[in-house]
């Protein structure tokens, strides 16, 4: 039997286990078990591929759709493939008559499921030793640098990722989580000033209870020819009265304390809710690129949600628990150390359940996350493109991924309740086991006359005082494992820095003439698979240059360089003789404008729209923006003219208006460096001609880019850039590219004859 790497095998949970004990026959057990990140049926979520002495078995414990479980027998296989796909990696296995996919994952894990196949390979080896062994296994894994292992735990460290999330010390995440109260300090120290002072006050009632009961009460009931009624009158009254007046202040320290310290969690939370959503938008385009949207929200709101509920209630308990468990322990062994010592006798069980619980807490709270995220996810996609959703009929289909995600969840849920409904009765149990002590042995203590029926009474009020705050940390332990994990995915989120930044000494470009100079610049989105390829070549100052090609020949991610939306693997790109990577990305971007093909509009009024890349601007600025991108006049026929709200992603208004409103808003702008890409495709004609008659007032002056499929747009460029597989093809007029007969000609005839086609 192969031995597999520490890096490579992961303990397979016991649920799981139970699950596959059916289809395991009697002599037969697993000596391989690891994770995957990608499911069965291809979405996001844990999935498990299992090595046993007879089998192969891949397993989405998620429901990874049928079938859910997958079984290849060792002695069957012939062969396992892996492949590196575009955005992610599978392994399969196959045999004489089929063959399955065993496991799908990410890039990032691209380095650990290169090992597994090789495992996989021994064990297939040792099962058939007279297998051919150039044939067992095929396909190669690229091995880039997001997968770079933890030194800990062996998981492959997502990209961008400076820690292993695996290895993450929930307990140095809330100390880094406490450290964003440093700036309120004042209002944790009245707080905490004011726990004190309740804490203290809330100990004193059984040590007048005693006094009540051996001082006044007993000589009372007994009798005691010496002992004046009169004085006990008034000593019972004087007592009740500061029962009362403890109980009254007692209480208005609390509601004071519970609001100064919620106060102090809505501030933290205020500060870092703030932070994580600024420094998301620190992020370049491909962290959005490998993220959910919904995802991305459940972090700033559920999680951060989540924290504040942590600190303002969770960590008051906390803290007043504990302070109250020194000061009693104290009393107890003032008191009496004998009893005080058995009433500490189950402690050391309530600590070792909380411990063995906490594992089980955390690792089911990770698991409800993601559930809870993929519901985010799946609603963020779904209901921004419910008119696709409705124009075929996909509502039932779209119910059905809700409620097997809503089901998970559910599960998930359950899992936990049932963890709480075991634990809590467990604490109250051990706890019990402490109290029949005392009351046993103390009890024996009075019946013998060595201790007085009052300090028994003191006593065995110090000791439920005792046991409850041990209770309620131990129950606080599920909104621990809860806070810590939320805090592990919001600073997560925080320890990811961005890949394109600003240098520290980062020029700040004044106005700019338009030169654009590109030197030998090569991208990919992927190592090992570039996008372009030493691209070389100068833009003068006000020219329009045209950019086509095949579809997914580079176009885009051209004009996404020139933005610094990605930084360049290799080479230069210069703006009027300055490097990008030594300019600031917001004296960049200030220069440049943007028109997309369809273009993205605000939930809000078309003024505040059309002003958003100049938000100072005045109105009469934007009715002079407005008319040159040929919109005033529908504008005005709307019901509140520039203050009618568009609409969730300018959903009240037609493609043609939303374009000219993005005109306008570029017009605006007034950038030196212009981008159209695709700004006239869909369009009707007369629409069109509104359009180009627009696009033509804004590109006078301008250094313009323009993508178009539709290659009759770009005749009037001053140059074309051809572009194929991510190189520079052709360059020149239309009429110079036409003369060559090359790439673009050819571009231009087949649309000439589609077009005839279309006419036809």
């Amino acid at each position: 039997m192969a031995e597999p790497t520490d890096t490579l095998e992961e303990s397979l949970p016991d649920e799981i286990h139970a699950k596959l004990s059916d289809i395991l026959q009697p002599d037969e057990t697993i000596h391989f078990s690891t994770t995957s990140d990608i499911r069965l049926d291809g979405a996001f979520g844990e999935a498990w591929l299992l090595a046993t002495n007879h089998q192969l078995i891949a397993y989405s414990p998620d429901g990874g759709g049928p079938p859910d479980i997958v079984r290849l027998p060792l002695s069957e296989i012939t062969s396992i493939e892996v492949k590196d796909l575009v955005g992610s990696g599978q392994l399969k296995a196959r045999t004489a008559n089929s063959g399955a996919t065993l496991s799908r994952f990410t890039k990032g894990l691209n380095p650990k499921f290169s090992d597994v196949a090789k495992t996989l390979e021994t064990l297939v080896k040792e099962a058939q030793p007279g297998i051919e062994n150039d044939k067992l296994l095929r396909g190669k894994l690229a091995r880039s640098a997001s997968g770079v292992r933890c030194e800990t735990c062996g998981t492959v460290i997502p990209p961008r990722h400076d820690v292993c999330p695996n290895c993450l010390d929930t307990r140095k995440l809330l100390t880094r989580l406490l450290m964003y109260a440093r700036p309120h300090w004042k209002l944790g120290t009245l707080s905490l000033f004011l726990l004190l002072t309740a804490t203290f006050i809330g100990l004193l009632p059984p040590l007048l209870m005693s006094e009540l009961i051996d001082n006044v009460l007993g000589p009372i009931s007994l009798s005691d020819p010496l002992f004046k009624k009169e004085d006990a009158y008034s000593q019972l009254y004087l007592l009740v009265g500061l029962l009362f007046l403890i109980n009254l202040s007692q209480s208005s320290l609390s509601a004071i304390r519970s609001y100064i310290l919620s106060k102090l969690g809505q501030h933290v939370t205020y500060d870092l809710r703030n932070e994580v959503y600024q420094h998301l938008h620190q992020h370049s385009l491909s962290f959005y690129n490998e993220r959910e949207t919904g995802r991305i929200m459940a972090s700033i709101t559920q999680d951060v949600g989540r924290l504040q509920d942590f600190i303002s209630d969770g960590l008051q308990e906390a803290i007043r628990d504990i302070l109250t468990i020194v000061i009693i322990c104290c009393i107890l062994f003032y008191m009496d150390a004998k009893l005080a010592a058995l009433t500490l006798l189950p402690t050391p069980l309530l600590v070792y359940a909380t411990l063995k619980f906490s594992e089980r807490f955390h690792r089911n709270y990770r698991g409800l996350w993601r559930r809870w995220a993929g519901l985010s996810a799946l609603l963020a996609d779904t209901i921004p493109g419910v008119r696709v959703v409705k124009a075929f009929a996909q509502e039932d289909r779209e119910v059905g991924k809700f409620q097997v995600i809503s089901k998970d969840l559910f599960e998930g849920e359950v899992r936990v309740a049932g963890i709480r409904s075991i634990f809590s009765p467990i604490m109250s149990f051990i706890t019990s086991i402490g109290t029949l002590i005392i009351w046993f042995v103390g009890g024996g203590s009075v019946l013998e006359g060595t201790l007085t029926l009052g300090s028994f009474v003191a006593f065995t009020q110090y000791m439920f005082r005792y046991y409850g705050p041990v209770q309620s940390l131990c129950r606080l332990n599920h909104r621990f494992q809860r806070a810590s994990t939320s805090a592990e995915r919001v600073f997560e989120v925080l320890d990811t820095q961005p890949d394109v930044v600003s240098p520290p000494n980062a020029i700040t470009l004044p106005r700019i003439e338009g030169k654009v100079e590109f030197k030998d610049v090569a991208f990919s989105y992927e190592q090992g698979k570039p996008v372009l390829k030493d691209l070389s070549f100068t833009i003068e100052p006000g020219e329009m240059i045209g950019l086509a090609g095949h579809s997914g020949a580079g176009k885009s991610t051209l004009i996404n360089l020139i933005c610094r939306f990605y930084d360049i693997e290799s080479g230069q790109i210069f703006i009027d003789g300055h490097d990008l990577q030594d300019i600031s990305l917001n004296s960049l971007r200030n220069q440049i404008g943007v028109v997309l093909q369809d273009p993205f509009l605000f939930n809000g009024p078309i003024a505040e729209n059309i002003a958003y890349g100049n938000p100072d601007a005045s109105l009469a600025e934007v009715v002079a923006a407005a008319k040159t991108a040929n919109a005033h006049e529908f504008i005005l026929r709307l019901p509140d003219g520039y203050d009618t709200p568009v609409g969730e992603r300018g959903v009240r208004l037609s493609g043609g208006e939303r374009q000219r409103i993005s005109i306008a808003r570029a017009i605006l702008r007034d950038p030196r460096i212009l981008i159209l890409d695709e700004a006239t495709s869909s369009m009707d004609t007369e629409t069109e001609a509104q359009i180009q008659e627009a696009l033509h007032r804004l590109i006078q002056g301008r250094t313009t880019f323009a993508i178009a499929h539709r290659l009759s747009t770009l005749k009037h460029a001053n140059r074309l850039l051809i572009i194929e597989d991510g190189e520079l093809a052709e360059i020149g007029s239309h009429d110079e590219l036409i003369a060559q007969d090359g790439i673009y000609a050819r571009l231009c005839h087949m649309q000439t004859e589609l077009s005839k086609l279309r006419a036809l």
